[in-house]
């Protein structure tokens, strides 16, 4: 059995790795254990509060480097989750990424930059495009169940989101990136409770059919034990 060791930007997708992503990958023989999240030293410093990565990458990216120095065994991977959407500039390779067009082309040029800037092979790098809510999206009428008298709203939503090829192309606006859209019919959706929660909904098979990139990095830690 392969172990996880999966730093996260925040509390959303902390949950996720616990409450989705382990179990499913469980049954590929990879264990995955607490997530860490990003900037967690920093974090405990008072230098950053605990939301999102903010305006810099560099307390996360000298996390990564002391959990793999602190855990040096053969049977582990490391990796993280972190959104495209308001991704810090000093991430490593950012402007080069950015000149790209497509979103998924954008998330494995910066994958690729922070697998060299690291420099160690188990590290499988991961850009959530553009964020965690896209997840969400991949199946808007999990949305029914959670929320009242929701049918028009979720209509509104869908169609709105129909004019994207799939829902990690859904652009990174200040008033459109995908939990924007959420917010804008579901005002008192709560991220760190229900994105995990609806995700599950949704479940991994129909978001890896709706969300290509997040299908690629799926099937690599499922292959990590194999």
């Amino acid at each position: 059995m392969k172990r996880l060791n999966l730093t996260v930007e925040g509390q959303t997708e902390q949950a996720f790795a616990t409450s989705v992503l382990g179990p499913h990958l469980e049954r590929f023989g990879v264990f995955v254990g607490k997530p860490r999240l990003t900037g967690l030293h920093a974090r405990r410093k008072g230098r950053i509060p605990t939301g999102g990565l903010l305006n810099t990458f560099r307390h996360s990216l000298g996390d990564i480097r002391r959990w793999m120095r602190e855990d040096r065994s053969d049977d582990v991977r490391f990796s993280v989750m972190v959104d495209l959407y308001s991704l810090p500039r000093d991430f490593p390779g950012y402007d080069e990424a950015m000149s790209l067009s497509d979103p998924h082309d954008q998330a494995a040029r910066l994958g690729e930059s922070l697998s060299k800037e690291l420099q160690d092979p188990r590290f499988i790098p991961y850009v959530q495009v553009h964020e965690f809510e896209a997840l969400v999206l991949a199946d808007v009428s999990c949305l029914a169940g959670w929320f009242e008298d929701a049918d028009k709203r979720i209509q509104d939503l869908a169609s709105e989101c129909s004019a994207f090829a799939t829902p990690e192309h859904i652009n990174h606006g200040r008033d459109s990136h995908p939990k924007a859209r959420i917010k804008r019919y579901f005002s008192d959706y709560d991220e760190n409770v229900d994105g995990p929660a609806l995700v599950g909904q949704v479940g991994v098979s129909a978001i890896r059919q709706r969300c290509p990139h997040f299908s690629e990095w799926l099937t690599k830690l499922e292959q990590l034990d194999a």
